[in-house]
Formats: structure tokens, C-alpha cells, sequence
């Protein structure tokens, strides 16, 4: 069935750069930073680091991008993992991919400076793009809850300096240690330029292991327009009538919320009641190069685990094309 859905037009709106290197290339990094044992075989190595259980919660997940963060430690490597990634997405029939990256978190081991690691990141996309000119793409910036209140207001600042590199902007992190409403100051200037600038986009990580009022804070506080995960809105019937009312999208990763403990139960996972309910809805991978996942993938198991039909799957496909932050 996958090389049915691989002819169809997809968008990809919710998958971190930083955190979807490919396993060949990260055992070869891990390798050269003495960091892997040379003996390592490539599938030795995939079940050491590739998720196929749930971990105890999300922060153990966030624990595990360290490994990431420390083999991305130069440009020329940025420009590498940038190239590889729009290729695997272009070769799956992505033809809208936005890619979102910390630059607090990505250079929190190397010497680099936030701008030459966003330009290293553009010039691996831009290498690809002339190689794989049917996938459009765009980069969104993060700002890292846990780095605090003063961090995401600086990652805001870089970002409206720095906007022709970026289509959007995004608060991501451990929801339950910093609530969405704590970072409202460092949201300030950026909601105020957004009024004034329709190429100002805000998606904020929310409601995935948190509940609905997390969501509201995010739309309220934040000014979120999309939503990364926010599978418990379905908790919430007020919200999910705003949902809707205002056409505001749910970027949902149906095997990340498992490994991560979103939902306990992956045939009970929450993405077909959203749907059917009427909220806009996509699929998304969140972190291939950790949960050894791709689109297609991730389509066969709402497919096959989460039942649910073609045409439900094609709204999905449809949601997220219509909610992208790319320029059509």
C-alpha cells in the first residue's frame, strides 16, 4: 500500500531537522567522533538507538537527542544531514516539507553560532532543491522551553532578524515543567511584529502530554495558529468547537505520542476522533532519525493500527497541504 501513497501529494509540517539524520550517516558520525566502536555493524546499531518500545516519558525521549547534538558539530555536517533529509521526504512524494530546528539546541555542543548553523541548514536544503526541485521547503525556528524564558525571547529576536530564512516560528520542549503561559513575555515583540507581517508564522508544541489548557495557553499566550501534536484537545469540547472555528491545524505524530507516552494505547490513539469531529488534522513523522519512521510509514499504520479509511487518510493529506506555512 505504501507505493500507492507514495504518488499521492503529501505536506510534512512537523519534523525536527535536527533529530532526523539517518541511521547510515549518524553511525558514521558516531564513528568518527570515537563515539561508536568502528566494529559496529549498521544493525547493531539501529537497535541500540532506534525506538521500538515506549520509553517511561517524554523527557527520557528528549534525553535521547543528545547523541544528535553532539555529531552535529561542524557546517559541512549541517549541510549534509539538511541535503539527505529533503532527499528521503522528495523520494516518499513529499512535496511540501517544512523542517523545524532548535539553534540553541543544535549548537549547544559546537562552536557554531546560531546563524551559521541556520545557514548551513539552508545550504544543504538549497543543494537539494536543485536536485529534487517537486519537494518544496522551508525551515521553521525553535525556541528550547528548557533553556528558559530569557533564551526564547533571544531565539525570537533571532528570528525576526533572520526571517527571509525561516517560515515559522515554535516553543518546543518538556510541556509539563514549562507550561506554555510562563514564556508570554519573551512572546511579546514577536506577536506584535506578527501583526503587521503575514509572513509571521507561530506553531507551538502543546497538549501532547499535557491537556487541553496547555493548548488554550498556546493560542491565548503564544499566538499559535497551528498546533505541534495537541492530541488532547479531544478532552475539551469548547476547544475543539475554537479548533474549528478557527481553522487552527493539529500537526499529530501517531508513533511519536507512543514512544514518547502520549497515549498508552496505539489502536486508541486519538487521531481519527479529532478527525471525525471535524478539526483539521495531519500526519506527521516528528523524529525519524530516533523512531525509525517516514511518511509512508506512518500513513500504514493509521491505515493498518489506528483503522483508519483511504478517504480519512486523504483528508488528512489534504489538512495539512491547505495549512501550510510554505508560500503556494
Amino acid at each position: 500500500m505504501s507505493s500507492d501513497w507514495r504518488s499521492k501529494n503529501k505536506a510534512e509540517l512537523h519534523r525536527h531537522l535536527d533529530v532526523s539524520i539517518r541511521p547510515s550517516t549518524l553511525l558514521e558520525l558516531t564513528q568518527n567522533l570515537g563515539l561508536e566502536s568502528q566494529s559496529t555493524s549498521l544493525e547493531a546499531f539501529k537497535k541500540k538507538w532506534i525506538l521500538t518500545k515506549p520509553l517511561k516519558s517524554l523527557d527520557e525521549v528528549i534525553d535521547a537527542f543528545t547523541i544528535f547534538q553532539k555529531v552535529q558539530n561542524n557546517s559541512e555536517i549541517l549541510e549534509r544531514v539538511a541535503y539527505e533529509v529533503v532527499q528521503e521526504a522528495s523520494e516518499e512524494g513529499t512535496t511540501l516539507l517544512e523542517l523545524r530546528f532548535s539553534p540553541s539546541f543544535v549548537t549547544q555542543y559546537s562552536s557554531l553560532s546560531w546563524k551559521e548553523a541556520t545557514d548551513a541548514y539552508l545550504r544543504g536544503i538549497e543543494k537539494a532543491k536543485t536536485k529534487f526541485p517537486k519537494t518544496k521547503v522551508g525551515l521553521i525556528c525553535i525556541a528550547t522551553r528548557e533553556f528558559g524564558i530569557d533564551s526564547v525571547a533571544e531565539t525570537a529576536e533571532f528570528y525576526l532578524k533572520n526571517l527571509s530564512s525561516f517560515i515559522g516560528f515554535d516553543l518546543a520542549g518538556s510541556e509539563i515543567h514549562y507550561p506554555c503561559k510562563m514564556f508570554e513575555s519573551a512572546f511579546t515583540d514577536l506577536k506584535k511584529e506578527k501583526k503587521n507581517n503575514p509572513k509571521i508564522h507561530i506553531t507551538i508544541h502543546a497538549g501532547e502530554v499535557t491537556d487541553s489548557q496547555n493548548i488554550w495557553e498556546a493560542i491565548e499566550y503564544l499566538g499559535a495558529e497551528r498546533i505541534g501534536h495537541g492530541i488532547h484537545a479531544l478532552d475539551d469540547k469548547s476547544l475543539i468547537e475554537y479548533l474549528i472555528k478557527n481553522k487552527i491545524h493539529l500537526e499529530v505524530c501517531p508513533l511519536s505520542n507512543w514512544l514518547t507516552q502520549a497515549v498508552s494505547d496505539l489502536q486508541e490513539h486519538p487521531l481519527p476522533s479529532l478527525l471525525e469531529k471535524g478539526v483539521s488534522v495531519g500526519i506527521n513523522t516528528d523524529d525519524p532519525g530516533l523512531f525509525g519512521n517516514s511518511m509512508l510509514s506512518e500513513i500504514d499504520l493509521c491505515q493498518n493500527t489506528l483503522k483508519m479509511s483511504i478517504s480519512q487518510i486523504d483528508q488528512c493529506l489534504t489538512n495539512a497541504i491547505h495549512s501550510t506555512f510554505l508560500p503556494q
